[in-house]
C-alpha cells in the first residue's frame, strides 16, 4: 500500500502516511460488528449474518446510505489476527456467515485474516459485499478464500456513474469484477438449511427517475449469467441528509423510487425467470409449445 494501486482508482498514494482515494490509511479499520438480519434471506435467515463494516470505501457515491461509515474513517484499527477473533467471534454467536462489508481497499490484510480465522477453526462461508468498483487483481486475493460475493451494480451509464460518483469507468469495472467473481464461485449452492453456501448475489438499488439504466443492467445479467446468478433489485433508495449540503447534487436524487418504475423492473426479472423455468420444465417433457410471457 505504500503506492497504492488496490481498486481501479489507482491513486498510487502511500496509505502507511496518508488516506488515499478510499478515505483510509493501511491498517484495516472496523465500524462495528453483528449478527445482522436485513440481509437477503439466504444471507441472513434466522441466526443472522455476521457482519463486519469496514470504514472507508473507494467508490464514494454521494448518495451512500452508510455514509458516516464509509467518508469519516470512524472506527477502530484491527489487525489480521484481532479481524479473525471477530470471525470466531461472530461464528460462536451462530451466525450463518461471516459478512466483510466494503472490505477491498484493506483487502491484502482482510485476506490474511480469512486465513488466519480458517486455520483456527472458522468453518461457516465467507462473503464480501462490495460496490462492485473493483480491481480484478485485488479480487484475486480473495480466490480460494472466500465462498460468497455480493457485489453492486449500481450503474449502467458513464455519465450517471460519473455524476453520482466519479468514476465514469464503472460499468466496465463492474463487469470485469463479476466475471472474476463468477469465476472464482461458480452457480449458487444452497445448504440444506436454505442458506447460500457459495456463489453471487448481484444487488441493484433502482434509483429515481433511471428506469433505462436499471434495465440494461438487469438486460446484461441476465443474458449473461442466466439462473447462475442470483439478483437482489431494491427499491429502498432514500436521499440522504448529505445531499442537502451538495450544491452539484441533481434533482432527480431528491426525490424517491417511481413505484411503477419498479415494477417494471420486477416483471423483466419474473417474466425471465418464468421463461427460463417453462422452458426446463417443457423440455423434459416433450412438449415444444413454449408460451410467449411478454404478451
Amino acid at each position: 500500500m505504500n503506492k497504492c494501486t488496490l481498486c481501479p482508482r489507482q491513486c498510487g498514494i502511500d496509505r502507511d502516511t496518508r488516506k488515499g482515494a478510499c478515505h483510509a490509511q493501511s491498517e484495516a479499520v472496523v465500524n462495528l460488528y453483528q449478527l445482522h438480519f436485513g440481509e437477503e434471506p439466504i444471507i441472513s435467515g434466522e441466526a443472522g449474518s455476521g457482519t463486519v463494516f469496514f470504514s472507508g470505501c473507494s467508490l464514494g457515491c454521494i448518495f451512500c446510505q452508510n455514509y458516516k461509515i464509509s467518508n469519516t474513517g470512524n472506527g477502530e484499527v484491527k489487525s489480521p489476527s484481532e479481524l479473525a477473533d471477530i470471525y470466531l467471534e461472530l461464528q460462536s454467536k451462530g451466525a450463518n456467515n461471516i459478512n466483510l462489508v466494503t472490505p477491498m481497499h484493506f483487502a491484502t490484510k482482510v485476506a490474511e485474516s480469512i486465513r488466519i480465522a480458517k486455520g483456527a477453526g472458522l468453518v461457516i462461508p465467507v462473503a464480501i459485499n462490495t460496490g462492485g468498483y473493483d480491481s480484478v487483481e485485488t479480487l484475486r486475493v480473495f480466490d480460494g478464500l472466500v465462498d460468497i460475493y455480493m457485489p453492486d451494480f449500481k450503474f449502467w451509464s458513464s455519465s450517471i456513474a460519473n455524476e453520482l460518483a466519479h468514476a465514469p469507468d464503472y460499468r466496465e469495472r463492474a463487469i470485469d469484477a463479476i466475471a472474476e467473481m463468477y469465476r472464482q464461485t461458480g452457480a449458487p449452492i444452497i445448504g440444506d438449511d436454505g442458506m447460500l453456501k457459495k456463489g453471487i448475489i448481484v444487488r441493484h438499488l433502482h434509483l429515481p427517475g433511471k428506469l433505462f439504466d436499471s434495465k440494461h443492467i438487469l438486460d446484461y445479467l441476465l443474458k449473461t449469467y442466466g439462473n447462475n446468478i442470483y439478483i437482489s433489485l431494491m427499491s429502498q433508495y432514500t436521499p440522504m441528509p448529505q445531499l442537502a449540503n451538495m450544491p452539484n447534487c441533481p434533482d432527480y436524487m431528491k426525490r424517491t423510487v417511481n413505484p411503477e418504475h419498479y415494477d417494471r423492473l420486477i416483471d423483466i426479472l419474473a417474466y425471465s425467470d418464468q421463461e427460463n423455468c417453462f422452458a426446463q420444465e417443457l423440455a423434459s417433457t416433450g412438449d415444444e409449445m413454449i408460451p410467449d410471457f411478454k404478451d
